[in-house]
């Protein structure tokens, strides 16, 4: 039996080896591949193109005339109730005086930066991420205020980029600034930080 096994391996080989060499030696020589390079053209220059300009319209000035007639001060006849304008009758010659608005003076919309690092001592943050791009940072703010959420941004620089955290808060225990950081988490699909506002 010993013979009829190593007979049956021998053949086996051979066929395995004639299957492998002989397609070889049939075949036709193989040409070798050539490579093409292509060549691609530079890119076109854009045109420029100039962003109309919008005309601003100049503040309205208000200005006293100096022939406004004077309005008299209350008398003693007229309570405290009394409004504080007065009904012209209809056959009066005096028009209506319009006395010129104050215009307010309206803080920033960002605190100022050592301002509000100041009062974040003590408190504690909920981060929301960080940005290499500021318009993605802002407009995750606006999206938490919109929602009802305090929210504010800080720009970090690291090394040469300059990176810009969203954060909302401050609040004063660990305990509000967790509750919160399942609300936005839930509501803005992040996974937000709690850090202390001590920086």
């Amino acid at each position: 039996m010993d013979g009829l096994k190593q007979r049956i391996i021998g053949a086996l080989v051979l066929v395995s080896l004639a299957v492998i060499f002989v397609p070889m030696l049939f075949d036709e020589p193989h040409s070798e591949r050539s490579s093409t390079t292509i060549k691609i053209p530079e890119e076109p220059p854009f045109p420029e193109v100039e962003a109309p300009e919008t005309e601003v319209a100049p503040a309205p000035s208000y200005e006293l005339s100096e022939n406004a007639p004077d309005v008299p001060e209350p008398g003693a006849g007229e309570s405290k109730d009394s409004p504080a304008y007065r009904i012209l009758e209809e056959g009066s010659d005096s028009a209506p005086v319009a006395s010129a608005p104050v215009p307010e003076v309206r803080e920033p919309a960002e605190p100022e930066t050592a301002e509000y690092e100041r009062s974040l001592e003590g408190a504690w943050v909920v981060q929301l991420g960080s940005f290499g791009n500021e318009d993605n940072a802002r407009r995750l703010r606006d999206k938490v205020r919109e929602k009802g959420y305090g929210s504010h941004l800080q720009a970090v620089v690291r090394g040469d980029t300059t990176l810009t955290r969203v954060f909302s808060g401050p609040f004063a225990t660990r305990s509000e600034a967790e509750a919160a950081k399942r609300a936005v988490d839930d509501a803005f699909g992040v996974n937000s930080l709690i850090t202390s506002g001590e920086k």
